[in-house]
């Protein structure tokens, strides 16, 4: 390995290893003085604390990186990410001092994250004692998920923080804080926010994100239907929308057409109404009125039985983005195999799709749902009525299985390669026969979950 680090560009190794786990880069910074100064920044690029629960001794063990920073201080230098877990104080407060010495080491951080479950409100103190160490560090993002809520002094303490990039906040109970006195700060810098808080129905985000000009990601749970639509008429460059639909947006009295040109959108519903999602598809529309979107998700549970996506949606979303249309998935909504055939055809630049459909043994059907789709190169079904519990797939239900993979991976123009059906995952490759000296197409087959156990 010494010798391909001595003809290998030192530049160009870094980028070969991030590709790599932490276990395997573990490894690498084993191996020679140059894959170590290429392997440990990448090690260290993000610190994450583990709680874990040790069953024999029934106690919480506390595994955290600040006792290798405090004895290894030359690699604080690397560090770019810290995620901090409130239950540290809780099991081991005699780690907190060390936990902040460490900290104050990381002089290039750019993003913090700090965790809580605890409905008591008891890590307030180890919070904001973070707080103070990060105003003087180049801090880019902060992330906050806790159960119970911020408090007044915590809220005020956060608006000191001006040019973030991104700002996430998750919190089940307390106040609803949607920026309030802080979007005005942030409004130069800000480009990625993530609300979701108590009671976010109950407090109006428009004006405050009105301040957010520069938004290009936005991820909202609990605000009204009827908002969004109005949010998305003051950010021109929003590109990302993950929100909820909760339907009664008939009555909205906003109908200026949003200035966004969305490139993905990420919808989650619920119904309990035997009418289902009959307003959910013009709202979808609504969001999206100009050719832009590149990515749809849709999770839609229904209590009435399997959500259906209409065709009358496929037809009117593809007057729109037929030409830009690259990822559509719906999991947890039902297509038919003459739907897919139709969302293949109006959408010709589709590459993936991931849909639940029902399961039928003619593997004709799922051959001609994608004939005409030349740019599909992932399909995953979830697929309703898939084989009883007690049966398995026999010999010659496997191989006309098999076959029809095959004739639609190697159909002429197909550049599909990853075909999911149910458990199993099928993967297609040109593999290089070193006996035959020639190369082959490959198909392997993996049981991602075994229903029958």
């Amino acid at each position: 390995m010494a010798l391909a680090a001595d003809f290998l560009p030192l530049d160009v190794l870094p980028l070969i290893l991030e590709n790599l786990h932490r276990r395997d880069l573990h490894t690498c910074a084993q191996l020679s003085k140059a894959f170590h100064h290429a392997a440990t920044p990448l090690l260290y690029r993000t610190l994450d604390v583990r709680v874990t629960t040790d069953k024999r001794f029934r106690k919480s063990v506390v595994v955290h990186p600040s006792t290798t920073i405090l004895r290894k201080p030359e690699y604080a230098k690397y560090v770019r990410h810290v995620h901090e877990n409130g239950a540290v104080g809780y099991h081991r407060p005699d780690l907190m001092d060390g936990c902040r010495k460490a900290l104050r080491l990381c002089v290039n951080l750019q993003g913090f994250t700090w965790s809580y479950d605890s409905a008591d409100g008891t890590d307030e103190a180890d919070f904001l004692g973070y707080l103070e160490i990060l105003k003087v560090l180049p801090l880019r993002e902060l992330v906050i998920r806790t159960f119970c809520g911020l408090s007044d002094d915590a809220w005020d303490r956060l608006q000191d923080f001006t040019g973030l990039t991104k700002v996430s906040i998750w919190c089940m109970e307390g106040k609803p804080r949607i920026l309030q006195g802080w979007s005005e700060k942030l409004g130069a810098s800000l480009t990625h926010l993530e609300l979701g808080v108590s009671s976010l129905s109950r407090a109006h985000p428009l004006y405050l994100l009105s301040h957010l000009p520069n938004l290009r990601v936005l991820r909202l749970k609990g605000a009204p239907s009827a908002a969004i639509l109005e949010i998305l008429t003051f950010l021109p460059r929003l590109a990302t929308l993950d929100t909820e639909y909760f339907g009664a947006v008939a009555l909205s009295r906003y109908d200026d057409v949003p200035v966004a040109n969305l490139r993905d959108l990420t919808v989650r519903t619920s119904s309990v109404h035997i009418q289902g999602f009959q307003q959910l598809w013009p709202w979808i529309r609504r969001l999206t009125p100009r050719e832009s979107l590149e990515s749809f998700t849709l999770n839609a549970f229904s209590t009435q039985g399997e959500a259906l996506i209409p065709r009358s949606f496929l037809l009117d979303m593809a007057q729109t983005h037929r030409n830009t249309l690259k990822h559509f998935t719906a999991d947890t909504t039902q297509l038919t195999l003459a739907d897919i055939e139709c969302l293949c055809t109006v959408f010709p630049k589709l590459e993936t799709l991931s849909c639940s459909t029902i399961w039928s043994p003619d593997m004709v059907l799922y051959e001609n749902a994608v004939r005409k789709a030349n740019n599909l190169r992932e399909w995953r079904m979830n697929l309703n009525n898939w084989l009883p519990s007690h049966a398995r797939v026999d010999q010659s239900q496997n191989t006309a299985i098999g076959s029809a993979i095959r004739r639609m991976m190697e159909r002429e123009g197909s550049v599909l390669r990853v075909i999911g059906m149910g458990s199993v995952v099928y993967r297609g490759v040109w593999a290089y026969k070193t006996a035959e000296d020639k190369v082959e197409f490959e198909i392997t087959s993996n049981v991602i979950q075994d229903n029958w156990d």
